[in-house]
């Protein structure tokens, strides 16, 4: 069976202008029906050479919980198996071969926007005094590679992408020859909407954790760039491949967080549920997956159909709770997983539409979570250094 021809037709990136005009349910179904162009080979290439040549760090606070523990540069993949689930954009690492930064918790105001997800609780400031003995106790653990964030030399650096805002402005003026970027780890929190307005003081670029396939509603500003948390690569994910001691063949269905509660499986098929924490443990899930489903109603960003799609499985999602459709194919909404288990055993019945289906959705994530993102941030980037 061919993919299905409301898949095939392209459509030039051009439409995007015309996006805003169209009604949210014939967006969303423009969303999973059209491909976007392909970043052309030759222009990747020219892309690759340019970062060849130029210097980059990832940095991240001791506030934030998330990420790689510990600062790092050179072989990455131990960087990255401390992490947590997800794993965050580690092709800056893997590709672009950063250096990793954890700064400690500075004394500016700005840096400390990360307490805004307290706000509205009633114990708001028992939360944060809470969190910082915790940082305080990462800064003083002597096992652990932190850093004041003014003594590391950024004007070594082309680039540095911060994760929330980790080094405050008085620096980032003091160093005007380095282009300076950030995303917000809290996708539709404060920072994040403020900063599709306007940049924060000093920074240049607003990495706006996204990955629509058509960027319209809203359009992007000309500091904001759409780009995911989940920068990631699947040259990157075939490394980690080799790193992980894996269960053979895949033939796993990995249940996502949230979505075992909605409806119970059906008996017959394998199912797992998404459960390993320690990144070793969650690769071996990933990486035994031939589905990922996620139908919880509860809305999700989506950030786990780029790891699912990259590692390799076919990722089925609800569509009304995903803030992001771009991954998902026609065919490929489910609901409930009584609707996934009768959409997979159609798949497991026809291979050759699968591995089709399973083909597609990972040339979109290598498209919309890395090179088109990469592509972009490039063009900004040559902007600033000619100017």
């Amino acid at each position: 069976m061919a993919i299905e021809q409301a898949l095939l037709p392209r459509l030039d990136q051009a439409w995007e202008r015309f996006g805003f005009f169209l009604p949210r349910p014939l967006l969303n179904r423009w969303e999973v029906s059209r491909q976007p162009d392909p970043v052309p080979q030759t222009t990747w290439e020219s892309v690759l050479k340019f970062w060849s040549k130029k210097k980059v760090a990832l940095v991240k606070q001791t506030a934030y919980q998330g990420l790689y523990p510990e600062s790092s540069s050179g072989a990455w993949i131990p960087t990255v198996l401390r992490s947590g689930y997800h794993l965050g954009p580690f092709s800056f690492l893997a590709d672009l071969g950063a250096d990793y930064w954890v700064v400690r918790q500075a004394d500016e105001p700005e840096t400390f926007l990360w307490r805004e997800k307290f706000a509205g609780a009633t114990d708001a400031e028992a939360l944060f005094k809470a969190r910082m003995v915790e940082v305080r106790r990462i800064e003083e653990d002597p096992h652990l590679k932190t850093f004041r964030v003014q003594d590391v030399n950024w004007d070594h650096y082309d680039l540095v992408i911060g994760i929330d805002v980790p080094v405050p402005e008085r620096i980032v003026r003091s160093h005007p020859k380095t282009l300076w970027a950030y995303i917000s780890a809290e996708a539709g929190g404060p920072l994040q909407k403020n900063s599709l307005r306007c940049p924060l003081a000093g920074y240049q670029l607003f990495l706006n954790h996204g990955f629509r396939r058509y960027r319209c509603r809203p359009k992007n500003r000309v500091h904001v760039l759409e780009f995911p948390l989940q920068f990631q690569s699947r040259n990157a994910w075939n490394q980690l491949r080799q790193s992980v001691s894996l269960p053979e063949p895949r033939k796993t269905i990995l249940v996502g967080a949230g979505s075992w509660v909605d409806s119970p499986p059906a008996a017959g098929l394998p199912w797992d549920h998404l459960s390993g924490y320690l990144t070793p443990a969650y690769l071996a899930q990933m990486f035994s997956a031939r589905f990922a489903v996620h139908t919880t109603s509860r809305p999700r960003w989506g950030n786990w159909a780029i790891e699912a799609a990259q590692s390799g499985s076919l990722f089925l999602g609800n569509a009304s709770s995903l803030a992001h459709l771009s991954l998902l194919l026609p065919g490929l909404d489910c609901r409930s997983l009584v609707d996934a288990s009768r959409k997979i055993s159609g798949l497991l019945k026809n291979p050759e539409h699968l591995q089709a289906l399973q083909s597609r959705q990972a040339d979109l994530a290598e498209e919309l979570a890395f090179r088109r993102p990469l592509l972009d941030l490039t063009a900004k980037a040559r902007e600033f250094f000619q100017s």
